[in-house]
């Protein structure tokens, strides 16, 4: 009896002290991600266009932005007017998964700086991320495994009923200018939310522009059960892309901002080639010495 009282003694001890862990962790975590919010909220400018295209009668909305890097989502979150829960990586919410790709990054870079601070700065970055991911309320989405996905139809079917909007960011790959190929899938929520509540979702395509320090909502594509699921599936997908490729030539190239840079880009440019012209004539001067 002695010993079982002795062994419950030591596990109410390791579950006090991991509480303590995780309420010390779960504080500073809070603290950063505060002051990395209120210094965003200051210093990043993001107008939004298009508000007049919002219905207030929506029976539901999803929101669909491209990336644009880090860009769109921190833009998304600090200045976008419509409270929503983003679409994540399922990955990106494993404490395990995050812990790998940083150490890839980290521990094979950076020979100069001691392995132990190195582990630290992962342990950090780790938790910090994690803690982002579950306190803007992320909603998982797997690409591998479908099943998973009917755990996010389902959260993702309470929030809209809640009268919470869906952001979605459905590139396959981030590009850092224009807008990238569209992973499908995303479109199966309407489908899904229709069967389950009778209610259509409404597809805003959302441009986020950083060289504008905007996004542009543009007017939604609303599903239609009637129609056959793949055509209105496919339909929606095209109207979202093609929207949102739309919004990027004519809010963003053919703006004074973009063609400026541009000028900037093809100067550096030149720059270089001469640069080079004038190094392989300095070689080949010493080559005939």
């Amino acid at each position: 009896m002695k010993a079982k009282d002795t062994k419950k003694k030591k596990n109410i001890f390791v579950r006090f002290f991991c509480a303590i862990g995780r309420g010390i962790n779960y504080f500073f975590c809070l603290l950063f991600f505060g002051i990395v919010v209120l210094f965003a909220k200051i210093f990043l400018r993001c107008k939004v266009y298009g508000k007049e295209n919002v219905k207030k009668d929506d029976e539901a909305r999803v929101f669909i932005f491209n990336h644009y890097e880090l860009y769109g989502p921190v833009a998304m979150y600090i200045r976008f007017p419509y409270k929503n829960r983003p679409w994540i990586i399922d990955k990106m919410m494993y404490p395990e998964f995050i812990e790998k790709q940083m150490s890839l990054m980290i521990m094979n870079n950076y020979k100069k700086v001691p392995k132990w601070l190195k582990r630290f700065v992962i342990l950090c970055i780790k938790n910090l991320v994690v803690f982002v991911m579950n306190f803007v309320g992320g909603i998982p989405v797997s690409r591998e495994n479908f099943r998973d996905n009917l755990k996010t139809m389902k959260i993702s079917t309470e929030t809209l009923e809640k009268g919470k909007s869906l952001a979605i960011f459905p590139e396959k790959l981030y590009v850092r200018e224009g807008v990238g190929e569209f992973q499908s899938g995303f479109e199966h929520i309407a489908k899904y939310y229709y069967q389950k509540t009778g209610k259509r979702i409404s597809f805003y395509p959302v441009f986020v522009s950083k060289i504008n320090k905007a996004m542009y909502v543009e007017k939604p594509i609303i599903f239609n059960p009637e129609n056959d699921t793949n055509s209105e599936k496919e339909k929606i997908v095209n109207y979202l892309r093609d929207s949102m490729i739309e919004l990027y030539k004519t809010k963003e190239v053919q703006g004074k901002k973009y063609q400026k840079l541009k000028e900037k880009e093809r100067k550096r440019e030149e720059k270089l080639k001469k640069k080079e012209e004038k190094n392989c004539d300095k070689k080949n001067k010493n080559a005939k010495i």
